[in-house]
């Protein structure tokens, strides 16, 4: 019997040829982000404090990431005073590999080639599962308790083979529909346990098709399903990718024919439509075409499940020439500084701007209300993670989730707007 992708990566980490699901597995030599905000979240200072109280170091400081990516650029002097800290704590325990200007974290990592194809990694952050794109396996570090003190401190981790849930998807997607459209639909279906405890491995020529970006949004939200992570195969494209991006060889990596799988789905690309998240929850969601009563004060692009350069590129597509309307305060957020870079050098951000949206610097700060905040019965179209009441400012505010070019036509309308016609 052959092994999946999740399989072939932890065998390699155990130093094993073989592993099953449901096999207690020591992994080492994988790299283990963190990130901090104003608020403490995953706070390096935290993790010291704890690895302190039980006669710990963190073993392999070379291994370990810190990204800031909220408060950013500072809102106070205590966001200022929080940043100097963590640079000063950083270099007490010999981190390098600090980075709080680039933009979002998960994206940054994987710009850094600090997370590649066939390796795995461990974040107290589901988010961070959009590495799976790339083929590399995330680790989740947070929600079982305490992995990724034990990662630190031991410079492994010991956790449980999961299962594999396969799900293909098969033929060409239709016009301005993206592979944000296809997760809101596969949660639709999955429910908030359909994968619980295992990894979603996406498969079939839609996703040959798809660019890199898209293939990381598509796996950045599986934790909303129970998911432990989502991974794709490496290919030619994604080495590619990082040959021409960042100068850095990369290895393909795809499961054997004959792997195991807990469960396979399939889909037709041609059976999707544009979607939309509604409130109060992300479980669910409608198509585009069944919300056009619905008006908008404010649109996002950005995040980490959006702001990507092919986001920023279909948005102008679809701006170009025109107005937002003038009721909406569009905002713009780039994932990263490399992607702002790009963006501006195509034109794009000028073209966003002259139909009169606001660029922001990249940030997580949008996605939790520390910018673009909502007031009470104000309504938002958004590509941020979660839209549960107060995400992004009042609890009365209501906030729809949906793709790049949904959002950008429906800022030329005003309402949620099916982006089919443009």
């Amino acid at each position: 019997m052959g092994q999946t992708l999740t399989e072939k990566i932890l065998a390699f980490h155990a130093g094993k040829e073989k592993v099953v699901p449901g096999e207690y597995i020591v992994i080492k030599e994988f790299i283990g982000p963190i990130g901090y905000s104003f608020t403490g979240l995953n706070f390096p200072h935290a993790i010291d404090e704890h690895l302190t109280k039980i006669g710990a170091k963190i073993a392999k400081p070379e291994n370990v990431i810190i990204n800031g990516d909220h408060n950013t650029p500072p809102q106070s002097t205590a966001d200022v005073e929080l940043f100097k800290s963590v640079r000063a704590k950083a270099e007490e325990l010999g981190i390098k590999k600090v980075y709080d200007r680039e933009g979002i974290g998960h994206v940054v990592n994987i710009e850094k080639g600090d997370i590649v194809p066939g390796r795995a990694f461990v974040n107290a952050d589901p988010q961070a599962a959009l590495a799976g794109g790339v083929g590399a396996l995330y680790t989740n570090g947070g929600r079982k308790g305490g992995m990724v003190l034990e990662a630190f401190a031991l410079g492994e981790l010991t956790i449980c083979v999961p299962s594999t849930i396969k799900i293909e998807i098969n033929g060409t997607l239709p016009h301005n529909v993206v592979s944000r459209d296809i997760w809101f639909q596969v949660l639709n279906d999955l429910g908030p346990a359909g994968a619980f405890d295992s990894i979603i491995e996406f498969s079939g020529s839609t996703i040959d098709q798809m660019d890199i970006e898209q293939r990381m949004v598509l796996c950045g939200s599986v934790g909303f399903c129970g998911a432990d992570g989502a991974i794709m195969q490496s290919d030619e494209k994604t080495q590619l990718w990082y040959k021409d991006n960042f100068d850095i060889d990369v290895q393909t990596i795809k499961s054997d024919d004959d792997a195991s799988y807990a469960q396979v789905l399939s889909y037709h690309a041609a059976d999707f439509v544009s979607m939309v998240t509604c409130p109060p929850e992300i479980f669910t969601s409608r198509p585009a075409s069944q919300l056009s009563n619905i008006k908008i004060d404010q649109c996002l692009l950005g995040t980490c499940a959006g702001g990507t350069l092919d986001d920023l590129r279909t948005a102008a597509t679809i701006l170009k020439g025109k107005t937002i309307h003038r009721d909406i305060r569009f905002l713009v957020s780039p994932v990263t500084q490399r992607v702002y870079i790009q963006a501006s050098k195509e034109g794009i951000l000028t073209t966003l701007a002259e139909a009169g949206a606001k660029i922001m610097a990249p940030s997580c700060d949008v996605c939790v209300g520390v910018q673009g905040t909502l007031a009470a019965g104000e309504v938002s179209l958004s590509q941020q993670t979660l839209n549960v009441p107060g995400r992004s400012g009042s609890t009365e505010a209501h906030i729809y989730l949906a793709s790049a070019a949904t959002i950008a036509a429906s800022a030329i309308t005003g309402y949620i707007t099916d982006p089919i016609g443009y």
